[in-house]
């Protein structure tokens, strides 16, 4: 079942109808239509289209048992996830997303906070009791990376950092400005205190002003301008205890932001209109990172007005056999050819290859790992050995420090 038809969902739904082991796929939307063309298009249609509404706990179960659903792929926003999570623990289905709530660390409280460890703590052992994985934020940043972070770390004798690594340079037609993934999900990130690990501690910043750093990507992208950006993965694979126990002391993602979007950020932070919680305009409650982002074009119709490439990858510093070691792992395309191959843009091609591979390796068996767990907790070998092959393609710079 995939729920929430989407860009990503749209992607996730097209991916998993691609794979025989799947009888049939149920594609779940509280609106349905998205979901209704794509099952119109897709010749010999294995997709049943259900409407559905992610929050109501109960009604959903009830569906996954009715479908006999093995695994649930959660592509509506991360305030979702915990009712989609009991559904599958009520119905006995795997459990995938792509996304948690922004980091908040112990003790500070947050209004509907769902982040990755809260997850874990509240879901894991209910999950283990009952045989099933439930793996979070599993797409492409966080997702793939982590599963890129974890690759490396295996293939080294200790560790010392970890950097997740996204750059843009894809310019958009049509358009005075467009996001080309979820709005919300981007202005609250650019807007939220920036969590990463140093020194082994987990620390923040100031938004859009923190571990600024000029960073070399592979070309044709080059030199840019990155800012430490709130997410999961900047926190998580520095506090993961096999990392730490391998020397992990600084972990951190990282992202190209154009002057021109930190200067939109700014003025959305200035005003309060980069956040969930809702105010009452007129007598009608809304919130206010909704009303930023209702005239933008959807990210779903921006494929064909895309061109440039993007660049996401981990970089990994440590040592092996006693000399200085650096992996950077990464996945590299270009926005006008993907569209070309899928119909998607890059940006939701990458992050919906990650979940329906995930959730084929789960139902063939191949992914053993059970409970609640971020990507690096999986064993990336499977992963790695299809990513590229899927439609991901994965590239592995090595570089090693000897003495003459």
């Amino acid at each position: 079942m995939v729920i929430g038809i989407g860009g990503v969902g749209s992607v996730i739904g097209q991916k998993l109808h691609e794979y025989d082991c799947f009888d049939r796929i149920i594609l779940a939307d509280l609106d349905p239509v998205f979901a209704q063309q794509l099952a119109a298009r897709t010749p010999k249609s294995r997709f049943v289209v259900v409407q559905a509404n992610a929050m109501e706990t109960e009604r959903l179960a009830a569906l996954m048992k009715e479908h006999k659903v093995e695994v649930t792929c959660n592509a509506c926003v991360c305030q979702t996830n915990h009712s989609v999570m009991e559904a599958c623990l009520r119905a006995g289905s795997h459990y995938l997303d792509m996304a948690a709530d922004i980091y908040s660390p112990p003790g500070v409280k947050r209004p509907g906070k769902n982040s990755f460890e809260a997850e874990i703590e509240k879901f894991n052992d209910a999950y283990l009791q009952r045989g099933l994985a439930g793996i979070l934020c599993m797409g492409m940043d966080p997702g793939a990376v982590n599963v890129f972070a974890r690759w490396a770390m295996d293939r080294l004798d200790t560790a010392s950092s970890i950097r997740v690594l996204d750059a843009d340079n894809a310019e958009v037609r049509g358009y005075r400005f467009a996001v080309l993934f979820s709005p919300e999900t981007f202005f609250e990130e650019l807007g939220a205190a920036p969590y990463f690990v140093k020194d082994g501690r987990v620390i923040s910043g100031r938004p859009l002003e923190t571990e600024v750093e000029w960073v070399r990507f592979p070309d044709p992208i080059g030199l840019q301008k990155t800012y430490a950006v709130a997410h999961e993965e900047g926190v998580s694979l520095g506090i993961y205890p096999p990392f730490v126990e391998k020397g992990v002391r600084y972990s951190v993602f990282k992202y190209s932001v154009p002057d021109k979007v930190v200067n939109i950020s700014k003025s959305l932070q200035l005003l309060n209109l980069d956040t969930w919680k809702k105010v009452k305009v007129d007598g009608v409650e809304v919130a206010p990172v909704r009303v930023a982002s209702a005239h933008l074009p959807k990210p779903a119709q921006l494929g064909p007005t895309v061109d440039g490439y993007s660049c996401v990858g981990t970089e990994v510093r440590g040592t092996k056999d006693r000399r200085r070691v650096e992996y950077f792992v990464y996945s590299m395309d270009n926005h006008r050819d993907t569209y070309e191959r899928y119909g998607y843009s890059l940006t939701l091609v990458q992050t919906g290859i990650p979940p329906a591979l995930t959730a084929k390796l789960l139902v063939m068996g191949k992914i053993p790992e059970r409970g609640v767990m971020m990507p690096e907790a999986l064993d990336p070998e499977e992963l790695m050995a299809n990513f590229t092959r899927e439609g991901l393609p994965i590239f592995v710079e090595k570089r090693e420090v000897e003495r003459l």
